[in-house]
């Protein structure tokens, strides 16, 4: 998320730290390139970001109406297929294309930027406090990871499924047969998401021309289901249907899942690639598709068994199934991909342990591969099919967490507008409200689906706010330790006393702001006595726009006195962070760091029971694990065992 920084202040601790970009320097959004490369970016979004929300017209359809517990009459056809329409509509082109995605952090989207953007300044290497609006976001992007798990487990199954209509001496493949191709697609995650994009784009440029197809033949043979685009049927349906009238909503809901992944892949293509996507092929195919749906289902009630099956019979039905298997494939990638982001994004933000996180462009910055998180999405995704084994079944699990998440992204957008850009409340309140209203619309009918499955999602979720809401507080009480062992810069360089001669040795301070000196501003008189005697060099990692940085601009060096000195040195987004060429770019401007006197100073936290405010003693606990389990920063560097001095420092949490 724009700016990253080392430890609570800048310190390599046990905990979490990452780069920062200054704040004047700013990397070249992916908006920005998308002016450039907009056709190539826009069919390769059509790969990872409509997958998930274009393969919904396999099972939508059909969801609705065992939802809503009615025959597909005449009037019940029109009137869900009206309500299912004109919700598309709202959704994705007035909510998220049309407002969301124009706000964005530094050129990433998705709910945790909304949170980075509305959350108020604070001290420097404080990570955000826990107030209302960090519990509603934690909980929507958790949700959204819950919710993601099941995505590639029924797209992939509906698909094959596709097999058991043609055949049914295919149905004991179904389940082995999904298996394995969910098994390839985790497989080829590490190739990037723009590669995989670029091969996945033109199978679903095809997916999406062959649906709208469809869906034109089947609405020529039975043309009054158009008059299912007048809203006065969707209203009719609600008001004459009782209880089943508002559930259907839990329904219609499986027919955008993909928006939320779409928000959080806006800084693998851009707003203006989505959108050019979305309005000239992805739209128009899905409203001709379940148009087409509506028309088979009409002229035909005995194709409620699989009504996108149906629209395709005969010679044409095999093709279309081994299309919509590849598309279910791809259809994945919008979830894995959104994933991916998220996890960078919380990490960023000090809501998430520190893991490895890997570009794989070099030209794009936000295109991430995040192995530990493809593994888990994986093995969750292969048990999801193995467990539920339909994906009738899976449907009855699935949409609750998403329509959560749509509807704590609601609430996080009205924090952005009327805090951050300052919107009259005029317009903000009837805008937000009407997303609001939707959204909880789709929350409130999916809660029956608890007990046939949605608890699932919703458990992944729990696990994931725990862990997140326990990093974040455990992260601030070491940081304000640590902050309060940091001495002004002004105020040091009053009280330093230096000996007189040659320095007996040089203290490395890794900091994300040399406007202070890190640790002897406490009661550890040895290091302030130490920093005395020796050379102190305080030194700032800089995470570039670019994705190499020469070893000539490496490193700009500050001489302040002879004894002190403040090192910045950049790395390119491509670049692992390593110590060793920070150390020859200073050796070649004359500052001489590779020696067996220098030593780099971390922190080593003590957790302890705080006064007041304290975290339960499990919730400390379990911070103790993830603080144990997460990288250590000297590790990432590289920096020699022999270098390091860890000092202790107790923690009240």
């Amino acid at each position: 998320m724009g700016r990253e920084r080392f430890g609570a202040v800048g310190l390599p601790t046990r905990t979490p730290g990452v780069f920062k970009i200054p704040r004047n320097v700013r990397a070249m959004s992916v908006a920005e390139r998308g002016s450039q490369l907009r056709p190539s970016l826009a069919i390769a979004a059509l790969g990872v970001v409509f997958g998930d929300i274009g393969t919904s017209p396999l099972y939508t359809m059909k969801t609705c109406f065992t939802t809503a517990r009615v025959e597909p009459t005449l009037e019940n056809v029109l009137g869900i297929l009206s309500l299912l329409l004109w919700l598309l509509a709202f959704v994705v082109c007035v909510k998220y294309i049309g407002n969301l995605m124009r706000v964005d952090h530094d050129g990433e989207g998705g709910i945790l930027a909304l949170l980075a953007i509305a959350s108020p300044p604070r001290s420097f290497g404080i990570p955000l406090p826990l107030g209302w609006l960090t519990v509603v976001v934690v909980a929507g992007a958790a949700m959204l990871f819950g919710d993601g798990m099941i995505t590639p487990a029924i797209s992939v199954l509906s698909a094959v499924e596709g097999l058991g209509v043609a055949t049914k001496d295919a149905q004991p493949f179904i389940v082995p047969a999904s298996v394995a191709i969910l098994t390839g697609l985790f497989l080829i995650q590490s190739r990037g998401t723009e590669k995989v994009g670029r091969l996945f784009g033109p199978v679903m440029l095809v997916w999406f021309v062959a649906i709208g197809v469809a869906g034109i033949v089947a609405i020529v043979k039975t043309p009054r289901v158009l008059f299912a685009l007048n809203p006065m049927y969707a209203l009719r349906f609600i008001t004459h249907h009782g209880l089943f009238g508002f559930l259907v909503f839990g329904g219609v809901v499986l027919a955008m899942t993909g928006v939320e992944a779409l928000y959080a892949d806006m800084s693998h293509f851009g707003r203006a690639p989505i959108a050019i996507a979305w309005y000239a092929l992805v739209f128009p195919a899905l409203i001709l598709s379940y148009l087409g749906q509506g028309a088979v289902l009409l002229a035909d009630r005995a194709a409620f068994d699989s009504p996108f099956y149906a629209m395709t019979p005969g010679a044409f039905l095999m093709p279309m199934v081994a299309l919509a298997t590849l598309a279910t494939i791809i259809a994945s990638q919008a979830l894995i991909s959104g994933a991916f982001t998220l996890t960078e994004q919380a990490i960023n933000l000090n809501l998430w342990p520190r893991m490895t996180v890997l570009h794989t462009s070099s030209e794009l910055r936000g295109q991430v591969y995040v192995p530990v998180v493809n593994v888990a999405v994986g093995i969750a995704c292969v048990t999801l099919v193995l467990t539920f084994r339909t994906s009738d079944h899976l449907a009855a699990a699935y949409g609750l967490a998403v329509s959560a998440t749509m509807l704590a992204t609601s609430i996080a957008f009205y924090a952005v507008v009327t805090k951050v850009l300052k919107w009259k409340r005029a317009v903000a309140v009837p805008l937000v409200t009407s997303f609001i209203l939707v959204d909880g619309a789709f929350f409130l009918a999916g809660l029956q689906k608890i007990p046939e499955g949605a608890w699932v999602p919703l458990v992944i979720a729990v696990v994931f706010v725990v862990t997140s809401l326990t990093w974040l507080e455990g992260r601030r009480g070491v940081a304000e330790a640590l902050l309060g062992l940091q001495m002004p810069f002004e105020q040091y360089m009053r009280e330093a006393r230096p000996t007189v001669g040659e320095a007996s040795g040089t203290m490395i301070l890794l900091t994300g702001d040399q406007h202070g000196v890190p640790f002897v501003g406490g009661n550890h008189q040895w290091i302030r006595a130490r920093a005395n005697e020796e050379r102190v060099v305080l030194l700032t990692l800089v995470r570039a726009a670019r994705p190499y940085v020469s070893d000539a601009e490496r490193v700009t060096i500050k001489r302040v006195s002879a004894r002190l000195a403040l090192v910045t040195a950049q790395f390119g987004y491509m670049e692992p962070p390593s110590i060793d060429p920070v150390l020859h770019a200073c050796g070649a401007k004359g500052l001489h760091l590779d020696s067996a006197e220098t030593s780099f100073f971390s922190a080593d936290p003590k957790l302890v029971r705080a006064p007041q405010g304290a975290l339960p003693a499990w919730q400390r606990r379990y911070f103790e694990v993830l603080l144990r389990n997460s990288r250590p920063l000297p590790d990432d560097l590289g920096i020699r065992p022999e270098w390091r001095v860890e000092l202790g420092v107790e923690v009240a949490i």
